[in-house]
């Protein structure tokens, strides 16, 4: 059997043959140090059974008068659903960055930000990245001057959206805070932040809040109301009735309305 020039570790056995398994799509950095996952910096293409338009104006409102806004929510709840469509339709530069525990070590996190950045432009397609020093320290004044380098850098010739999903992947890392208060005190005119995490971080943002740095869309508000549920269930051939009483059952929860929902079209 010819396996060609394929690496033999990309090619999965079956009971009667081989299949080559396409790898996912990486970026290698400089000196080959960090590969980097293409897919963590596309944004999903999933999409929403209904246009939420509610939250869509709230979230476009919250952007215009805050200089970040995080939406918070358990799993299941939709909020990465709603950052995927509102950037689907922001008609302007959006980097996306999909954050796991595994990017919790600052080098990898720094090089996923910075290369999500240059994304934004090239429409999510694998490349060569160019060299950011990489430095070993971690300490605030590191964390400051790398994310200036990152943002002096930008060419924004129209306003750039960056969001970060799964944001709390990484709040346990010891240059989070830094990074974080970085983040919001350097963002440049036109640029707009967008975090998704299923908490808040573990500490206090009260003075972010009351300073109009930060706003909050929390889970109650991503929750569905009747009629947003009455809509889902018609997508699903089913009637008032079915949306009432799952709307009771799942006290408004995205994932917990579909279970039903398509547990229900197939009854």
């Amino acid at each position: 059997m010819t396996f060609g020039t394929y690496d033999l570790s990309e090619w999965c056995e079956t009971s009667s043959s081989f299949e080559y398994v396409y790898p996912t799509p990486t970026i290698k950095t400089p000196n080959d140090s960090i590969k980097l996952f293409a897919d963590k910096m596309c944004i999903p293409q999933n999409s929403a059974e209904i246009k939420r338009q509610r939250l869509n104006m709230h979230l476009e409102k919250s952007l215009e008068q805050f200089s970040a806004t995080l939406i918070t929510g358990r799993a299941g709840t939709g909020k990465t659903t709603l950052a995927a469509d509102f950037a689907r339709q922001f008609g302007r530069n959006v980097a996306w960055y999909k954050a796991e525990t595994s990017d919790s070590d600052w080098k990898v996190f720094r090089s996923y930000f910075a290369e999500s950045l240059r994304q934004s432009k090239l429409d999510c397609k694998p490349s060569e990245v160019f060299g950011i020093e990489q430095k070993d320290e971690t300490n605030s004044l590191s964390i400051t001057e790398s994310l200036a380098a990152q943002f002096a850098a930008l060419e924004t010739e129209k306003p750039l959206l960056i969001v970060i999903d799964d944001l709390h992947s990484v709040f346990d890392a010891e240059w989070f805070p830094e990074f974080f208060n970085a983040l919001l005190s350097l963002r440049p005119q036109g640029v707009q932040l967008l975090l998704v995490a299923r908490t808040a971080p573990p500490f206090p943002l009260w003075r972010l809040r009351s300073k109009q740095i930060l706003g909050v869309m929390d889970e109650k508000l991503l929750a569905f109301n009747l009629e947003e549920t009455t809509e889902l269930f018609a997508h699903y051939g089913l009637g008032l009735k079915a949306a009432q009483a799952a709307h009771k059952l799942a006290y408004g929860r995205i994932g917990k309305l579909k279970q039903i929902a398509e547990e229900r079209a197939v009854e």
